[in-house]
């Protein structure tokens, strides 16, 4: 058991440090890259934008790409979560008031960006308001096998987080899973309805979650390289976006 364990927080850390290489690699690109600035994508049409973390993040996480869509011409809303941890059934319904208070303040419906289990969120929440959620982009989020749809080195660690918010709250034993009574694999895995869009953006190089997870076979699939946590600040992303927001074709869309 001490050796697997050993193994277990070895692997641990070889992705840790991967991921924040594979961070300020992408981030340098951005940096680089017209894109970055709003060169070479359409201009937005000053329609909300709801960014939603993912797991263990937080609004932080997400600052160099709401700046990046106001620097388009949308108007980027945070979600509101300080670290996106705990019942996640509970932070459906918080995000989602929050995302039916946007529409009725803007008189628009509102596209939402989730990054990993944020874009598990939106997708859940615009299964429950069709009426308010325009569409859904997805970046690396496991749509299909919820815990399953994360790699097996990592889920432990995962799960062992969410098993220590368990500790210290009421929430009931299979809370955060897909087991749990209160209906949420239902909404993550309801299909899109009818009058929204969603649209997922993968790597198959994903550290996290398995790539596989993340296709959606009614909506559209954008395969870019590099891995989980950079998604959220990868120029090809950021391109991708500008088309899918705009309403562009996008060449790369997977079947």
């Amino acid at each position: 058991m001490a050796v697997s364990r050993h193994r277990a927080i070895s692997m641990l850390l070889q992705l840790t440090a991967s991921a924040y290489f594979d961070f300020l690699q992408q981030f340098a690109s951005l940096a680089r890259d017209p894109v970055g600035y709003g060169v070479g994508v359409p201009r937005g049409d000053g329609r909300p934008v709801l960014l939603i973390p993912g797991f263990t993040a937080g609004d932080w996480s997400l600052g160099t790409l709401a700046r990046w869509l106001g620097r388009i011409g949308y108007k980027p809303y945070l979600s509101g979560i300080d670290l996106n941890v705990g019942c996640p059934r509970r932070k459906m319904e918080l995000v989602g008031w929050r995302a039916e208070k946007i529409a009725r303040e803007s008189g628009q419906r509102v596209t939402i960006i989730g990054h990993s289990l944020g874009g598990v969120l939106g997708r859940a929440i615009a299964a429950s308001n069709p009426a308010v959620v325009r569409e859904v982009i997805a970046l690396g989020s496991p749509i299909r096998n919820g815990w399953t749809g994360v790699h097996d080195q990592v889920r432990p660690t995962l799960e062992a987080i969410q098993s220590f918010w368990q500790t210290f709250s009421s929430a009931p034993e299979n809370c955060g899973t897909m087991e749990c009574s209160c209906g949420i694999a239902e909404a993550v895995f309801a299909p899109t309805p009818p009058r929204s869009r969603f649209s997922a953006i993968y790597t198959r190089r994903d550290e996290v979650v398995q790539w596989q997870a993340c296709l959606d076979d009614e909506g559209d699939n954008y395969e870019v390289s590099g891995l989980h946590v950079g998604l959220i600040v990868n120029r090809e992303v950021y391109r991708i976006l500008g088309a899918i927001l705009a309403g562009a074709a996008v060449e790369n869309a997977a079947a």
